[in-house]
């Protein structure tokens, strides 16, 4: 009797701490979502790729017609998007995610690589064509700028593309109800 006692207690405690892995597997599902999803609005808002699309476009009539910049580009600012990664940052070293599907794992360390890329670009280019120049109202310089200016967009606005599709793609993955989860908890006396 008390052996079985013993085994059963066992069993209950096991249980409940599979009902706590699965719950703060489920919660931290319900962060990357939220974030996620937020990180798509704000990128997808008027402000940020739609923005770097019509800059794209303009520049690349610039450099193809040769024409002087009119400086649009810095009229209201390049915009870089304030990506969010807060949910990765706190959850990237816990059990938590080693209890997430792979594909999972994979698909949010994908979304979050190409997010620092995107920040690292953005900022490298941003603080290149702040530097100081003698030369700025040469129409050499102006040029050249307007060309890096374009090379930038033209790579820049593929990236966010990329990252708003790894957004939809991670989110299906995440919220639908046949979406893979952690498996480990089962009730007392099953197997």
């Amino acid at each position: 009797m008390i052996v079985l006692s013993i085994l059963a207690a066992l069993a209950v405690n096991q249980w409940q701490e599979s009902r706590g892995r699965a719950q703060r597997v489920a919660d931290a599902r319900t962060a990357f979502v939220n974030e996620i999803r937020s990180n798509q609005e704000l990128l997808l808002s008027e402000s940020y790729l739609p923005h770097h699309r019509r800059l794209r476009l303009e520049y690349d009539q610039i450099v193809k017609a040769q024409i002087a910049d009119k400086n649009s580009f810095f009229e209201t600012g390049v915009h870089p998007t304030p990506l969010r990664d807060s949910a990765w940052r706190v959850l990237s070293g816990t059990a938590v995610l080693m209890d997430l599907p792979p594909e999972i794992v994979l698909a949010l360390s994908d979304i979050y690589r190409a997010q620092d890329s995107l920040e690292k670009r953005n900022d490298g280019f941003l603080n290149a064509i702040a530097a100081p120049r003698s030369d700025r109202e040469t129409p050499a310089y102006v040029k050249d700028v307007t060309s890096s200016i374009n090379m930038f967009l033209n790579d820049l606005v593929p990236a966010e593309e990329g990252l708003s599709a790894s957004y939809k793609h991670a989110l299906e993955k995440l919220s639908s109800p046949n979406a893979p989860s952690w498996s480990g908890a089962k009730e007392p006396g099953s197997n």
